[in-house]
């Protein structure tokens, strides 16, 4: 068993490591600097493209740069260069996105899991995109855990596994189980306000959404068969005005 840790989350997971995931920060929405820093501590770090920003203002420098560079400017490159990096650049007339190369190579140098931040935000089939590389990836040897930013994360169970997962950030938080690459059979949910027993979650029927915690109470949730995603957000009360 092995505990996979994100600040705010804690996850019990049935499989065994063989090293450290990888944290791969793509240029999607920016994750809080202060959130970044806990989730950086002690990882090694790739960045696809204008991922390197975010990480470089907190104060981290990545092991390697994937991309074409289009959204990085040049002197940023430069000093993660100096720095140590690796710059593996790319021409922007390519059939695979910055994030989707990163995950492909991950896979080509042996890491076998990696955990992505950077991903959430900005246009849908982009998001779209970024959740089913996990997908492809995996075709090609490297398996997303998680992804994550300091408002959203999106775990990803497979086939057979059981998952307990420890919220520490409580409030306000939503849970929804989303089935991905096809329909989920044997779905199961407890330690929230609605629970679920070896039932089917199939795409074309996204019924699972916006389940609360119990008080005191840890979410277990497990799948039989097919890629199960576990979404985590939390909300913000808004305040609403009369028109004048």
């Amino acid at each position: 068993m092995a505990v996979l840790s994100l600040p705010g989350l804690t996850a019990e997971t049935p499989f065994d490591m063989e090293r450290p995931p990888l944290a791969i920060v793509a240029g999607g929405r920016p994750p809080a600097a202060s959130w970044l820093k806990k989730f950086l501590h002690g990882k090694e770090l790739w960045c696809a493209d204008s991922g390197l920003i975010p990480c470089m203002k907190a104060g981290f420098f990545p092991a390697r740069v994937i991309g074409d560079g289009d959204s990085s400017p040049g002197d940023i490159l430069k000093l993660a260069q100096k720095k140590g990096a690796m710059i593996e650049k790319y021409p922007p007339d390519k059939d695979y996105t910055d994030l989707q190369l990163a995950l492909f190579r991950a896979g080509e140098e042996g890491y076998g899991s990696v955990l992505v931040s950077g991903c959430w935000g900005g246009r849908f089939d982009h998001l779209w995109s970024v959740v089913h590389s996990a997908v492809w990836a995996h075709e090609r040897g490297t398996r997303v855990l998680a992804f994550a930013d300091h408002g959203e994360v999106l775990f990803l169970l497979h086939g057979g596994e059981e998952w307990r997962i420890s919220v520490r950030r409580r409030k306000g938080a939503v849970l929804s189980l989303l089935p991905l690459a096809g329909d989920c059979r044997g779905v199961s949910i407890s330690g929230t306000r609605w629970s679920l027993e070896k039932i089917p979650l199939l795409q074309a029927h996204p019924f699972s959404v916006s389940n609360r915690l119990l008080e005191n109470e840890n979410p277990r949730i497990s799948v039989s068969e097919g890629i199960l995603g576990v979404y985590f957000g939390w909300e913000k009360k808004r305040a609403f005005k009369l028109p004048a």
